[in-house]
């Protein structure tokens, strides 16, 4: 469960970076024309919440919540340094994020 909530917790603050006006383009690049991705910070903030729900709901106590709350910097700290230096690092890592939620339930 805990790979489900790092991976979703990671796409939403790439959703949510890449819905600044300032970070839109490095991050979506070509695909920042697509209409789906007109509004990205609206499905940045329901990953961040599902991400909690997951994150409360767990059943090992507080641990999973506070994990949470340590990987916010975690996960920032991979998209800032992925935009100032070489915006296709973030990208990259959002296809490793999406299997990370769709493996979190199996392992």
């Amino acid at each position: 469960m805990t790979l489900a909530i790092t991976g979703l917790l990671y796409l939403g603050m790439f959703a949510l970076a890449a819905g600044m006006s300032r970070h839109g383009d490095p991050l979506l690049g070509a695909q920042a024309k697509l209409a789906a991705l007109r509004h990205p910070a609206r499905y940045g903030w329901a990953l961040l919440v599902l991400s909690f729900l997951l994150a409360c709901l767990a059943h090992d106590g507080g641990q999973t919540l506070v994990f949470w709350f340590g990987f916010i910097p975690l996960a920032s700290a991979i998209l800032v340094l992925g935009i100032t230096y070489r915006p296709a690092i973030p990208r990259i890592c959002v296809p490793i994020a999406a299997l990370l939620v769709l493996a979190g339930p199996l392992l």
